[in-house]
């Protein structure tokens, strides 16, 4: 048995964001939103005869996806999400700043299994 203890915080990590005159907040995917993510992107992955991942079959809205649900802004005093339609029409690098930073937060940015544990 061992003494260590897991120490969690509920309180989702958060982010300013400012986008041309706009303030945004970039907000650490809750359980649900993750699955969502991760069962859009994959629905995504081509799987070759011998059953392994050969890449991504359709990259359309995928970075837009992950950004829409992590992304809030303030409408009539509720944070709502940005929609999918107005992130595609922002520039590429700003979507795709905002996709690194969005996986950054909510821990989708590890491979190979190195999740960290807790968020506080």
């Amino acid at each position: 048995m061992t003494d260590k203890v897991l120490n969690f915080s509920l309180t989702r990590e958060e982010m300013p964001v400012r986008i041309g005159d706009g303030d945004y907040v970039l907000q650490e995917l809750d359980g649900a939103e993750r699955d969502r993510y991760l069962q859009d992107v994959g629905g995504r992955i081509r799987i070759a005869k011998d059953g392994n991942a050969a890449g991504v079959k359709n990259f359309k809205g995928m970075q837009a996806f992950l950004v829409s649900l992590a992304l809030k802004k303030q409408v009539s005093g509720d944070l709502e999400n940005v929609p999918v339609d107005t992130i595609q029409g922002w520039p590429s690098k700003v979507v795709s700043g905002l996709f690194d930073a969005a996986r950054e937060l909510s821990g989708l940015d590890k491979e190979d299994g190195e999740d960290e544990v807790g968020n506080d």
